[in-house]
């Protein structure tokens, strides 16, 4: 019998072994070269996972995982910086630019280990779905509207920032394949929300950002001042902004809700004790980030998994109305404890919501004059100095400069500017289709899973309302939101394997 490796085989081996060598070479000049802790750990690791990959010929497992770990860790590398460029002049106007963190850099490596292994052993296309078609869809259009706009470089970095995001949605999508990868995934996003949390509370605790090295630390929003000499501290954890914090809250806590709200006696115990765990810690973390779209987004995506579970009879009236005493109960003691929440809900906002209605009659005005293809994807706030919007006569030049250096806290806005209306439709199509993936529920078999990817879906939901509200362009929520929603569509495709099995 022949024990000599297939051709195929050993052509994957050589890129496994290439892969390792160059990422082992990557650490090490990273590490010899950067000025930064951060960079230099960066390089440790990569230098580890180098040699992971030499002696084990596996990639797929550990990158898999790294890119969930990483995932909600803001740090990062300018590869475009979002004000300046050696190519174009960009001026004052702002564009995201193209920035690379350590989950970007796993989930490059992952994919072309993914892509490699299909082509070199399994001899098979890559598989699309008509969810995948759509998203390449969407990405495709925002490179078109990139070309040849006003910023240059800097849109063309930032359609690259938004197509890694569409890039790990497929990634997910397709590199989740059996429950082994789903729990590989689940522990990894489990350990680092757990991290996330005590880092918040030691944020908490001591008043300080600890900002990370490497990380780019807030620019703004760390308090929030009440009037009257008031003021309370906001944590950022891993991120650069309470509300991108809370963002990511609202992403990880429905699947860790339903799974509470499972109860011991359908999933193991062990298990079930965790996800009380970490949504009592989340949602404290959450409760402290005194982002009230992010407590409304997470209120509705408890809303719809409450709905589902009570619908599925999963959840019984009585065991509503007791979790409904629970929940007022809890407000109390609370708002008892920590006032700044009502406070957040009926003090003064230091002009915040008027700032947004300005920005939304901003974005009216652009969308009116750009309605079909939009002013360019990352031209919003160079047209923004070009339209003359009714709202602004009525308030001070200072306050409206002070508003040009902002985008509009509206996603659905943002994107109707930039690339048009029937864009901005086609996203929301998407949105209905990320929710829409758990049905029927009858292709579920397992209740982990059907409780996991019915709390990712009530997350899109609660996105979908903080989509309004917040300033979502290109970065760190943007990607997290895509790879959540490629978790969906693997546990989808893995259920539909499973039934047909």
């Amino acid at each position: 019998m022949n024990t000599w490796p297939s051709r195929a085989t050993s052509s994957f081996e050589c890129i496994v072994l290439a892969a390792g060598v160059l990422l082992g070479g990557l650490g090490m000049a990273s590490l010899l070269g950067a000025e930064s802790t951060g960079l230099q750990v960066a390089g440790l690791g990569v230098i580890a996972a180098a040699v992971y990959a030499l002696a084990t010929r596996q990639l797929r497992r550990p990158l898999l995982a790294a890119v969930f770990f990483l995932a909600p860790v803001d740090i990062s590398k300018a590869i475009i910086s979002p004000l300046t460029s050696l190519y174009f002049p960009a001026g004052p106007y702002y564009s995201p630019g193209l920035y690379l963190t350590l989950s970007h850099m796993a989930l490059l490596a992952l994919l072309v280990a993914w892509l490699g292994h299909r082509a070199l052993l399994e001899r098979r296309w890559p598989p699309m779905t008509r969810l995948d078609w759509l998203a390449l869809g969407f990405m495709v259009f925002i490179w078109i509207r990139s070309f040849g706009a006003a910023q240059g470089l800097l849109s063309l970095g930032s359609a690259a920032a938004y197509s890694l995001a569409v890039i790990g949605f497929y990634v997910a999508s397709h590199t989740i394949r059996d429950t082994s990868d789903v729990r590989l995934v689940v522990k990894a996003s489990l350990a680092v929300l757990l991290l996330s949390i005590v880092y918040v509370a030691l944020q908490a605790i001591t008043q300080l950002p600890l900002t990370l090295p490497g990380s780019k630390g807030l620019a703004f929003g760390a308090s929030v001042d009440f009037g009257g000499g008031v003021s309370t501290y906001r944590p950022s954890g891993f991120m650069n902004h309470p509300n991108s914090l809370a963002h990511y809250l609202v992403i990880v806590l429905p699947p860790a809700m339903a799974l509470c709200l499972l109860g011991p006696a359908r999933i193991p115990p062990s298990a079930w004790w965790m996800a009380v765990v970490t949504t009592l810690g989340g949602a404290m973390v959450l409760l402290i980030t005194l982002s009230r779209g992010g407590w409304a987004s997470a209120a509705l995506a408890t809303f719809v998994i409450v709905a589902v579970y009570v619908r599925k009879g999963l959840v019984s009236r009585p065991q509503l109305a007791l979790m409904f005493m629970a929940l007022i109960a809890c407000a109390l003691v609370v708002v008892a404890l920590y006032p700044a929440i009502l406070l957040r809900l009926t003090a003064p906002d230091n002009r915040s919501l008027e700032s947004r209605v300005l920005l939304a009659d901003m974005a009216f005005t652009i969308i009116q004059a750009n309605p079909f293809a939009g002013v360019g994807f990352g031209d919003y706030n160079r047209a923004a100095f070009e339209y003359a919007t009714p709202l602004f006569a009525n308030v001070t030049e200072a306050y409206q400069q002070a508003l040009h250096q902002l985008v509009v806290h509206n996603h659905f806005l943002l994107v109707a500017a930039e690339l048009g209306i029937p864009a901005m439709l086609l996203f929301v199509y998407l949105l209905w289709r990320f929710v829409r993936l758990p049905w029927p529920l009858s292709r579920w078999q397992d209740h982990g899973t059907f409780a996991i990817a019915i709390g990712l879906s009530a997350a899109v939901v609660g996105e979908a309302l903080f989509f309004n509200s917040d300033n979502y362009y290109v970065d760190i929520r943007v990607y997290l939101f895509w790879l959540a929603a490629g978790v969906l569509q693997a546990l989808t495709l893995q259920a539909d394997r499973e039934r047909t099995t």
